[in-house]
């Protein structure tokens, strides 16, 4: 089913998938369908977990930056002007890569936001008829990205972001959205894996 679905997304817009089929064991909360599509496919996976309470017209999207996240970007920003909402773009701010720290005290954060909100700030410039409202978050991605998912009618996420993993690979922050968010979650691939044939 799951290599059927991939070869379909080689021409499609968008796939939905619910987030447990008939075969899913009682304790898993998403299935392996959902998870390979959301690594695999050659365009947007949209797993629908849990759908709003009541639509608030709100569509989050994690952006850290890299070119999956301009493409999340890109694809939240569709999904606002289709439902004639706002898009809230949150950026978590994020420790080195195996940085060293002294014994005792966490990881140093790297303060990247000013960038990431020079680059919201130039997007939101060519894109006036999209409302952005910027969030920066001293949580990580993935608390942050599921406490929003409670008020959001979807979720929007690269397939990777820094990590430095291929494009074609789910990331860590994806795979747990997938796992704890409280509304439908977007997972776009990054420009390597949707260029594929």
């Amino acid at each position: 089913m799951t290599e059927r679905l991939v070869t379909e997304s080689e021409a499609a817009d968008t796939v939905v998938a619910g987030s447990r089929g008939l075969g899913g064991f009682a304790g898993l909360v998403l299935g392996s369908v959902g998870l390979g599509l959301a690594a695999h496919a050659a365009c947007p996976v949209v797993v629908v977990r849990r759908l709003p309470r009541a639509p608030t017209g709100e569509v989050v999207v994690g952006y850290d930056g890299s070119p999956a996240a301009e493409r999340a970007l890109e694809y939240a920003a569709k999904q606002v002007v289709a439902r004639q909402g706002r898009l809230h773009a949150l950026h978590g701010l994020r420790s080195p890569p195996a940085a060293p720290h002294p014994v005792g005290f966490g990881p140093i954060m790297v303060d990247d936001g000013d960038d990431i909100a020079r680059r919201l700030a130039e997007w939101r410039e060519a894109h006036p008829g999209v409302e952005l409202s910027v969030s920066m978050s001293f949580e990580h991605p993935i608390a942050a990205l599921s406490a929003a998912s409670r008020t959001a009618d979807l979720v929007v996420v690269g397939s990777v972001g820094l990590s430095g993993l291929p494009a074609n690979r789910l990331g860590s922050v994806g795979h747990s959205v997938l796992h704890r968010a409280h509304c439908p979650v977007a997972v776009v691939p990054g420009p390597s894996a949707a260029a594929q044939p």
